[in-house]
Formats: structure tokens, sequence, C-alpha cells
């Protein structure tokens, strides 16, 4: 089967290799799509330090059963997602709700040494398997992963903050933030500002009912958002890039008492206002990936049709072509390839 490899710093090969060995009771996957996540890129890119060659990258993704374990209650045919953060069960963090911070289970698919999906056939256990409807394409099924971080995220702030909050702010318009812009739509929320340094990404924000745009490339930042707002600033702000000019900048923007949701990990130090978070009495969440029910409620909007994601479904490549797709997202300076699929 073919396999798509991480070899380094902007190197991928495509290869050849033996189709999965299955454990007891597992279930092998005809992989149809797989999403290329903004970690696998930057992974690609040798910024993280989160991929160690050689591996197979990818987590974003949705196919077939090929093979069922003769015990197992879904069958051949059947058209499923993964949750792809192994998970115990059994832990405290575990039963606290939080199978994404388990730390018995090893790390996601596709990061560092744990081979991930883009390939031909995966195999996996049954308990990490969604099955999903015939009405929702594979590739519309392979956002659910993202789905479900911006989904955790936007959760973090509550109906009462939602309904209560004059404006609000989304950093970031990759896939991760405009999805939460989707979500927070959904939700109610009000005057949604968004702020991305890349104008076809903004005029995507307005496609998915942003309220306002920042260009924070060409405008100052600070002072659009207070024009925006009349001086009154953010109640709460989503903050999906993670470096440490748009850390700051989510905390500017925020009025006395404000929220602030972080789910960017791009750096992995960055310098805050202090003071300003002191003394204003902002509070900071951390968003990492998701939980089970999340990631079970994203694919359900999807199925549902609550959340269109087709405005940023930009780019598909055949899985042959994975290394041409890796090297035109290198090449992709007006931030015009949005969701980059690789189907099978």
């Amino acid at each position: 089967m073919k396999a798509l490899y991480y070899l380094g710093d902007k190197a991928m090969e495509m290869r050849d290799i033996p189709r999965p060995v299955l454990a007891a009771g597992q279930y092998l996957i005809a992989v149809r799509s797989n999403g290329i996540c903004g970690s696998d890129f930057e992974g690609y890119l040798g910024k993280t330090g989160r991929r160690t060659a050689p591996m197979i990258m990818g987590h974003e993704f949705s196919g077939i059963i090929e093979e069922a374990p003769p015990s197992g209650s879904l069958k051949p045919g059947q058209r499923v997602v993964a949750f792809p953060k192994p998970f115990c069960g059994v832990c405290e963090f575990c039963k606290k709700g939080l199978p994404n911070m388990c730390p018995a289970a090893g790390f996601m698919m596709g990061v560092m040494t744990v081979n991930g999906s883009m390939t031909e056939y995966i195999a996996v256990d049954e308990k990490y398997l969604i099955p999903f409807a015939a009405t929702l394409s594979f590739n519309e099924a392979a956002m659910t992963e993202p789905l479900a971080v911006a989904y955790r995220s936007v959760y973090k702030i509550s109906d009462q903050e939602i309904r209560d909050a004059e404006y609000c702010m989304v950093i970031g318009a990759g896939t991760i933030g405009l999805l939460a812009i989707a979500l927070l739509k959904m939700r109610g929320a009000r005057n949604i500002i968004v702020s991305d340094a890349t104008d076809f990404r903004l005029q995507t924000a307005r496609k998915m009912r942003a309220d306002h745009t920042i260009n924070s490339r060409q405008t100052d930042f600070l002072e659009k958002v207070k024009e925006i707002t009349q001086g009154k600033m953010c109640d709460f702000a989503i903050e999906a890039v993670g470096i440490a000019p748009t850390a700051a900048n989510s905390l500017d923007c925020l009025r006395i008492g404000g929220t602030v949701v972080w789910i960017g990990n791009a750096q992995k130090m960055v310098e805050v206002n202090m003071q300003k978070i002191v003394t204003t009495e902002l509070t900071i969440k951390g968003n990492y990936i998701y939980d089970f029910p999340g990631f079970q409620a994203s694919l359900k909007l999807l199925e549902e049709k609550k959340i269109d994601v087709s405005p940023l479904m930009t780019n598909v490549y055949p899985l042959g072509d994975g290394v041409k797709a890796f090297k035109d997202l290198e090449n992709n300076r007006d931030g015009k390839m949005l969701k980059v699929f690789l189907e099978s």
C-alpha cells in the first residue's frame, strides 16, 4: 500500500509498505480522505519538534471498514471517522472527562514517532471509531477533527457569556479560527471581529458570517478594535494562531474581566503582559484538542448540515501527489490554500 512519509525538514516521500497486521479486536480501515492539519505542515517545516522522522503523519481522516473482528459491533462497508488520541479510560484524567490529557495511552496518531493516517490502510480499535451517514462526503467527514478542536474551545465560553457579550474576537482565520466563527454564530454570538494577515482568509471569514474583519498586516490592530467597539473592547477572544504577537493581541483586545481561549500552539514560549492580566482580572483558558463527546457532537453537526465547511475546502490531491501537496502549501503565500485533502 502507499504511505506518505515525513523524512525531515521539508522532505516527504511516497513509499510502498505492507498493509497493517491487525491486533486482536482491531479494524482495518481503508482511508478515503486525509485533511492536512496545520500541525502537520508546521511539522513538515521543522518548526514544532513534534514529528520524528521517518514517520507517517495524519490524524484528520475518514474511511470505510475493510475488515472487522468477529466480535465487533461494526461491520465491513461502514463509513467511519476515528478519534485519533488514544486514551486508557480508567486513569483520573479519563474519569474527569479529559481523555485528551490521558498520560497512559501515548501520543496522538501522526505525532512524534506514532504513525498516522496518510496512507491507504490503517488499523484502529473499535472504541475510537464513529460511523457516519452516506449523506456526508469523506472529505466533509474528515473535517470532524478540526471542528472538534474549535468546538471544545468555543464551548469554554458559557451560554451566559455568549448572551452577554457585545463584541467578541477570533484571531487567526485558518481552519480552526474559521470553524470557531461558525460555531460562535450557531450559538448566537454578536459582533464577531476576526483578525488575520491575509485578505483571502478574511473574505472567507465573512463567508463564515464574521461581522467585522481586521487585516493586522495593513492596519493597527488595537486602534481598529477600539474603533469597531467604540472603545468598549471585547468580552472574550479565541486565539487560533499561537505566536507571541497574536497572543499579545488576544489580551490587549479584552475589556476588564474578559476571557481569552488559547488554541494556537505554534510557539512554545511567549511573553505576556502580566500587569494587564492582573490589574484588569483577565482569564486565560488553554484548549488542547478535544474530548470524545465533543468529537461525536462535531460529527453530528456536520451530518445535520448545521456547520457549512465548504468555504474552507479549497484543495484536493490524490494521496500519490502528497509530496506535491506539501510543496504547494510551502508556497501558499497568499493564504488561498485552507483545508487541503489527500484522497485515496
